[in-house]
């Protein structure tokens, strides 16, 4: 038996020096990679916490918050139903969720919140069209012709110009919506041309959907249900556009068969 021999025997396991040497040596090199890592995560953390403390600093507040396309909201009313003021930290900003409560005030039609980093917010209106008025438990509201209920009349400038749609259903504060059943008479409102504008005086849906209009001059529009509404709306401006055919007082004007309109006295069907 050589010495060598007797050296390597003498380990325990009969295990080569050699690979004992190797085994310690990853071990070591294990736990390096260990610490390391939990090194790293440690900094990342601190570097994360660090982050948020600056981001919720003055430095990225939104100290400068512009509204477009309010015309009938006011600047203040849209940036506090977005929840945001000039101390508001932008990070805290979700633009979805600021749009959808901007998008709950009676004029906006839709919305979209904008980051301008590191300290603005522009918030972009789209608002409602009036389409009409209607009577209401509190006076007359001015509503759209999805039905919106948008603000007292006496709060909208062009009000007096627009046509009054009676229909059935309730009628409740700003905000609110109609019931369907004033869809016939809103969607003939929404559509008066420029050629009526003015004259439309009244516009009257029933429950079965059977429009009416109320002309000045004391004329009654029998237009019955709302579809064709622009090919009727045509044939009732070619009558009064016509001496021959005009009513020149109280009349009925069927336009319920847009190709072959009716003049006759008041009081006919």
């Amino acid at each position: 038996m050589s010495v060598g021999t007797a050296v390597r025997r003498a380990v325990p396991g009969g295990v080569d020096p050699r690979i004992w040497a190797r085994r310690a040596a990853v071990a070591r090199s294990r736990g390096r990679r260990w610490r390391g890592a939990v090194a790293a995560v440690a900094v990342l953390v601190v570097l994360a916490a660090g982050g948020l403390g600056v981001l919720h600093s003055g430095i990225f507040e939104a100290r400068h918050r512009t509204v477009r396309g309010a015309a009938h909201t006011s600047a203040a009313a849209v940036l506090a139903a977005a929840g945001i003021t000039s101390a508001t930290p932008l990070v805290d900003v979700s633009p979805a969720a600021a749009a959808a409560r901007i998008d709950r005030l009676p004029w906006v039609l839709r919305s979209s919140v904008r980051l301008s980093w590191p300290d603005a917010v522009v918030v972009t209106v789209v608002e409602r069209a009036p389409v009409a008025v209607v009577d209401g438990p509190g006076g007359p509201v001015v509503v759209d012709r999805t039905g919106r209920v948008l603000a007292p009349a006496t709060a909208v400038s062009q009000a007096a110009a627009l046509p009054q749609v009676v229909a059935p259903g309730p009628v409740g504060a700003a905000g609110s919506w109609l019931s369907p059943s004033a869809a016939p008479a809103l969607a003939v409102a929404a559509a008066v041309p420029p050629a009526l504008a003015g004259r439309v005086q009244q516009v009257t849906a029933d429950t079965g959907g059977q429009v009416t209009l109320a002309l000045d001059g004391g004329v009654r529009v029998d237009f019955g249900p709302a579809v064709a509404v622009a090919a009727k709306f045509e044939s009732l401006v070619a009558v009064l556009a016509d001496p021959a055919a005009a009513p020149s007082g109280p009349a009925v004007i069927d336009v319920r068969a847009p190709g072959e309109p009716t003049v006759g006295p008041p009081g006919s069907a």
